[in-house]
């Protein structure tokens, strides 16, 4: 990215007040500074994690990691992906700590590991997983707890590698169908390429055709996108009950799909400037129940110009990560700035969770760039926002004060319930580094949905009604964060005053269930 260009145009701002002298580098992290001394209710607990990732140049700098229960105990572990020649990981809280009990599951693979998906691909009640590696896109077939490896053939275009796959019933027809997001591979790699088609990797819709064997139906859906792909996410914009698709792409602009319910989509115009949109959160913030989707870009850590590459004179592009309000009917508003989220630093992944159990999402960002000298020398904190309560513009407050921030080159967040208490606990994603895991014990009151990771509960929404008049949503969406699979369960903080009446439980196949006054700090399983 011209790093001796980026060095010399290093400057310094200094802001001097009556209580304090604060310097910070205009090209590290921005000079802003929405950092808040709100009160934290929320400790976490550290947990240490035997697993360190290897990263081996001539391979992309990223790994992949999902949450799944492998033996059907209700109790989580955590697949992480090893780099070139190392072993992955299968990570298991056991005696305060995470241990890696990988040998003899069948899960490894020395290829380098990019992301992963656990899934119940063939109904049988023990859940799946697929990866995406150097090498090509494998299923792990699951019979309690011990893994089949199966290759899955993927047409990938010249000169790339399969980075992530998502999983939907794209037809209804029962089955699980594979999009997965395409990269062009490390050795031909061009950074800031936004007009070469050469460089540029269309990604891949496979169609499940009911025995686990797969067709290619790419064009003939429409979904191939336009540019290299870091994760792409299935979720229902519409609610309409059917599985739309948002893609986020390096070096140009968002892609979202409507789905036509014929196995065909349709692009939806959007106002989204060209960027390096590499993380996606995806969460209902405001309350209204539709889905709402924040993308992450390289930030203000680097000067724009620096990244204008091959663009024309006719073309825009940003740096600012972009935060969409969805305001229904494919209608997106964009609301960077308003819920505080402008002028941000570099970052990747991004998780959506509502860490201090108030009701409000908020929001977690990994950052840090291993290939950028700057970033080896100063690194970024890794952001923690907390979501204020009861304010009409829910601002995003970034809260060091949480104790949970990742000074490493971190990939995404991961949310995960290690201890089984039904609090989403913490895991950072962390690229040649270690990962890092925190327990969360936060004291408000919560209920906690099992959502089985079946492909027929994908999409599923749950919402609260409570005796405050409140409303919360939440939907079962796979594959968000970047190259990684979040838990299936689905968790609502509700403070030390509101009581729930009722959750509305809603599928996919239009299907809905009512629960009356679902307990408090217990999790409720979904059959």
């Amino acid at each position: 990215m011209g790093t001796n260009a980026m060095l010399t145009n290093l400057k310094f701002c200094i802001s001097v007040s009556k209580l304090s002298l604060v310097i910070c580098l205009v090209g590290l992290s921005g000079c802003a500074s929405r950092t808040t001394a709100l009160p934290v209710p929320t400790p976490f607990t550290p947990v240490p994690v035997d697993f360190t990732h290897v990263w081996t140049k001539g391979t992309h700098p990223f790994t992949g990691a999902s949450v799944i229960d492998i033996d059907g105990d209700g109790t989580f572990e955590v697949f992480v992906g090893g780099g070139e020649g190392q072993r992955d990981a299968l990570l298991s809280y056991r005696d305060g700590q995470l241990v890696d009990i990988e040998q003899g599951t069948g899960l490894s693979n020395t290829s380098a590991t990019y992301g992963s998906t656990a899934i119940d691909m063939d109904a049988d009640g023990d859940t799946d997983l697929l990866v995406a590696r150097e090498n090509g896109v494998y299923l792990y077939l699951n019979d309690g707890g011990r893994f089949q490896e199966r290759p899955i053939p993927v047409n990938l275009p010249a000169d790339s590698v399969p980075f992530s796959v998502a999983v939907s019933d794209i037809d209804h027809d029962g089955d699980g169908d594979l999009y997965i997001s395409v990269f062009v591979n490390a050795k031909k790699f061009r950074s800031a390429t936004f007009n070469d088609p050469i460089h540029a990797k269309p990604n891949r819709m496979l169609l499940n055709n009911g025995d686990l064997t797969f067709t290619d139906i790419t064009e003939s859906s429409g979904t191939a996108s336009k540019q290299n792909t870091f994760l792409s996410v299935f979720v229902d914009l519409d609610s309409d009950g059917w599985q739309d698709l948002v893609v986020s792409q390096n070096t140009g602009a968002v892609e979202i799909f409507r789905n036509m319910k014929d196995r065909t989509f349709q692009p939806v115009a959007t106002t989204s400037p060209f960027g390096f949109w590499m993380g996606l959160a995806v969460g209902d913030i405001d309350h209204d129940g539709d889905q709402d989707l924040l993308f992450t870009n390289v930030g203000r850590s680097i000067p724009l110009f620096l990244t204008s590459g091959d663009l024309r004179d006719n073309q825009r592009h940003t740096h600012d990560w972009m935060l969409w309000r969805n305001d229904g009917e494919f209608r997106f508003t964009d609301v960077t700035n308003a819920h505080g989220l402008t002028g941000e630093g570099f970052a990747w992944g991004a998780v959506f969770e509502d860490l201090n159990l108030d009701g409000q999402l908020d929001l977690l960002v990994a950052q840090n760039y291993i290939k950028w000298p700057i970033h080896h020398w100063f690194k970024l904190s890794g952001r923690t926002y907390l979501q204020s309560n009861g304010n009409s513009a829910h601002t995003f407050h970034h809260t060091p004060a949480l104790g949970i921030e990742n000074r490493y080159f971190g990939q995404s967040p991961l949310i995960v319930d290690l201890d089984g208490d039904g609090r989403q606990d913490l895991v950072w994603l962390n690229i040649n580094g270690p990962i890092r895991a925190f327990l969360n014990t936060a004291p408000g009151h919560y209920l906690t949905f099992v959502v089985p990771d079946t492909v027929a509960n994908v999409g599923t929404r749950i919402s609260i009604e409570t005796d405050r008049g409140r409303s919360y949503t939440r939907a079962a969406i796979g594959s968000v964060g970047m190259l990684t699979d979040q838990t299936p369960e689905l968790s609502f903080g509700l403070g030390n005053h509101e009581r729930p009446l009722r959750a509305v439980i809603q599928r996919q196949n239009g299907q809905t269930e009512i629960i009356s006054f679902p307990p408090l700090n217990k999790k409720t399983v979904i059959n």
